[in-house]
């Protein structure tokens, strides 16, 4: 990592229901260093230790990053692999945004959802009063992609399941990306997911019901984060489901063929733009409390 060990943390908020959740967080060297918030919403396999070099690097450009490991996966409790309701995971990074938001009051925040984080935000962009954020960005999303997979039966047996039997995610590490270095850390994961529980699936169908539903209220800046080709998500899908969401956004095209551009060719360059996005103002100077 490119920061000192204290520059990084770990702290458990409460979920609505009690449950202990994980909240990361990579901070500048220097309180009055940090010009912007980051809050990054994970995908479906992945965690916040997925971060361990883009919160350093953010953190070096003068951004604060925080990171909550959803409800049984990485850090945070609750059953492995368990999305129990999609209330419950939109309640919950609901808690986690309202406590970065106080830690950082006055500083420009943005809310990134990767991959299924995606979902989470749009679903939760769609709920009456929207997202508290300054802007948003969604970085190859899981928006749509239920609906243009599946037909109605289907879908309808995936939203009838209630149970906590787990079954098998069908990727690959090499979806993710061809990075040796990081097949190698994902290959020794043990946070990993590997299986979602029948419930979990049903929740993922309800939170892309949600963001397919309605048009969002929150007016403010969107972008979206894709690749040339991406083996996991439908792109075009996730880009007309974001058209249909926000109305207008703009876009960066990463030339990778692989879904997580953080384990690219392509991430310094992603880096520096993402810093660049969260920080709006480069005269500013702000302070947030640790």
């Amino acid at each position: 990592m490119l920061m000192a060990a204290e520059n990084y943390s770990i702290r458990n908020i409460s979920g609505v229901d009690g449950m202990s959740l994980a909240l990361h967080s990579w901070l500048p060297s220097l309180a009055s260093e940090v010009r912007g918030a980051l809050f990054y919403v994970h995908g479906i396999q992945s965690h916040a230790g997925w971060l361990f070099e883009t919160g350093p690097e953010l953190a070096h450009r003068r951004v604060a990053v925080y990171a909550l490991d959803r409800r049984g996966s990485g850090r945070s409790g609750g059953r492995r692999g368990d999305l129990p309701s999609p209330d419950v995971i939109m309640d919950d990074y609901r808690a986690g945004l309202a406590d970065v938001r106080e830690r950082t009051a006055g500083l420009p925040l943005t809310v990134l959802g990767q991959s299924f984080g995606g979902s989470i935000v749009a679903a939760l962009a769609a709920r009456p009063g929207g997202i508290d954020a300054d802007q948003l960005v969604y970085c190859t999303p899981a928006l749509g992609q239920h609906a243009a997979r599946h037909d109605a039966q289907r879908l309808a047996e995936l939203r009838a399941q209630t149970g906590v039997e787990h079954s098998a995610l069908a990727l690959t590490d090499e979806d993710y990306t061809d990075n040796d270095r990081y097949l190698q850390f994902m290959a020794n994961d043990h946070l990993m997911l590997r299986q979602v529980t029948g419930r979990g699936r049903a929740t993922m169908v309800s939170l892309e019901d949600a963001h397919l539903s309605r048009r969002s209220e929150t007016a403010i800046p969107v972008h979206l984060v894709r690749t040339a080709r991406d083996p996991i998500i439908a792109l075009d899908v996730a880009e007309r489901v974001l058209g249909m969401l926000h109305g207008q956004h703009e876009t960066l095209t990463a030339p990778i063929r692989h879904h997580y551009v953080e384990f690219s060719s392509y991430r310094r360059e992603y880096w520096d733009w993402l810093a660049a996005l969260v920080v709006p103002d480069p005269m500013a100077r702000w302070r947030v409390r640790s």
